[in-house]
């Protein structure tokens, strides 16, 4: 029997591109959210790192948290993923020790995508961040990434109920779709009206569910997680033409 026709076994998954390390939440992940298993066309699987929720790995990050987060990757790589990535934006500032654990390709945050975005729009373009916390996102986070914090234009969820409460204080589990259909989008055209920008990149996963919607609104190149994994997807598991 020639090599070709041995199909290898030994993982766990086959034909599945992109493992997603993900943060303890109990919130709804609509379609368009990563961890939506409809989101995309390609199959992701999911590792949930108990214990670390979403308030932690904003406001708490100590250097002990990147531990479980490298030992759900190297298992994911183990048990046959093509890629990995994160459910939050904010494991940024954790890209470079994750991606050195495992050989498969590792890409944390969305903000990975700015320094492509500065090349594609050119060096004057005027380029936004909508983020879950201002507060949060520290220079830190963007040296995860390879770019620089005084490059974009950053805007916040703070003041936006519907989210705040539900995504970051975890007081509720369920949505008012509506209601935060309606503080996304108002904070995303507030930050391109008021800065006049000729991009947006969400930081925030949470956000991608509503990246049509914002770019209804902003009419201007929207990027997020989602169009990071299926640029990865098209080039860890290429078809034939």
């Amino acid at each position: 029997m020639a090599e070709a026709d041995i199909l290898k076994g030994g993982f766990l998954y086959y034909d599945t591109p992109v493992g997603v390390l993900c943060l303890e939440s109990f919130f709804p992940k609509p379609k368009g959210h990563l961890r939506n298993p409809l989101t995309f066309d390609f199959p992701v699987v999911c590792s949930v790192v108990q214990g670390v929720n979403i308030p932690k790995l904003l406001f708490d990050p100590s250097p002990e948290l990147v531990r479980p987060f490298i030992d759900a990757a190297v298992k994911l790589e183990k048990d046959g993923v093509k890629a990995i990535t994160g459910s939050c934006g904010f494991l940024a500032r954790y890209q470079e020790q994750i991606s050195d654990s495992v050989q498969v390709p590792v890409f944390m945050s969305s903000l990975l995508q700015i320094p492509m975005v500065r090349l594609l729009h050119g060096p004057s373009a005027r380029i936004g961040v909508l983020t879950a916390s201002r507060s949060a996102l520290t220079r830190e986070h963007f040296a995860g990434t390879d770019s620089r914090m005084d490059d974009v234009f950053i805007k916040g969820m703070e003041g936006y109920p519907e989210f705040w409460e539900v995504i970051i204080e975890g007081k509720r589990n369920d949505f008012d779709m509506i209601r935060l259909e309606d503080e996304i989008c108002r904070a995303a055209s507030g930050i391109a009206e008021e800065k006049k920008l000729d991009a947006l990149v969400l930081e925030c996963t949470d956000l991608s569910a509503f990246s049509h919607a914002i770019q209804k609104k902003i009419n201007i190149p929207v990027y997020d997680i989602n169009s990071l994994t299926t640029y990865v997807h098209s080039a860890v598991l290429r078809r034939p033409y």
